[in-house]
């Protein structure tokens, strides 16, 4: 009830005002395989859950039609889990590899964890004095959420304090497209409910 509440208190007269469609073939992660991202630097480790691209190139195709500015998509989709920030910053200092978090992730079977589709969240902010646009499917899931608390045990089993790795602290989504760069919370965009501007219908 309370995200129902929420979710009717954000969202908002969006173009057309029309609801998007999207396939429900989205939540088929166990048809595409399990990436695993590994490298030297900061911004190359982190863990996500692979989707199918098409149901989200579908919503982009829709939203490109509703907006008057072009959009670029990632030409892929995915859940971030853990991103390269807490990667880098938190979990490595405490001697936690990326090799160790695939593994906690192949244990919970990552590619079949469910999620629920929220809205269409928007996000946006002021770069070299223009607007600038993201747009993302908002979702949430307990199975994602509960692979987060197992890599925080890990941390804490490291050394790690609760309060430095949150698992609750977590906007799951699924980047449909932007204006120019992708925005994220550093550029104070959090892709929760409170970003919705749009309902998102599922279709078969």
């Amino acid at each position: 009830m309370k995200l129902f509440i929420l979710l009717t208190a954000f969202i908002s007269n969006f173009a057309h005002s029309s609801d998007l469609k999207l396939s429900s073939t989205i939540f088929l992660g166990q048809s595409v395989p399990f990436l695993k991202f590994e490298g030297p630097g900061p911004f190359d480790n982190y863990l996500a859950m692979n989707l199918p691209f098409n149901p989200v190139a579908n919503v982009f195709q829709q939203l490109q039609s509703q907006i008057q500015r072009p959009l670029i998509n990632r030409g892929e989709a995915h859940i971030t889990v853990i991103t390269p920030v807490e990667y880098w910053n938190v979990l490595r200092p405490r001697g936690i590899s990326i090799k160790e978090i695939n593994q906690i992730a192949d244990k919970f079977n990552i590619q079949r964890s469910r999620f629920n589709i929220i809205c269409l969240g928007q996000g946006k902010a002021v770069l070299n004095n223009k607007t600038e646009n993201t747009f993302y499917i908002v979702v949430n899931s307990e199975d994602l959420l509960n692979l987060r608390k197992s890599i925080q045990a890990l941390f804490v089993r490291r050394g790690g304090s609760v309060d430095q790795f949150n698992p609750g602290k977590y906007f799951p989504h699924i980047t449909v497209g932007f204006t120019k760069v992708d925005l994220h919370e550093i550029n104070g965009v959090i892709k929760d409910v409170r970003s919705c501007v749009s309902k998102i219908s599922l279709m078969r």
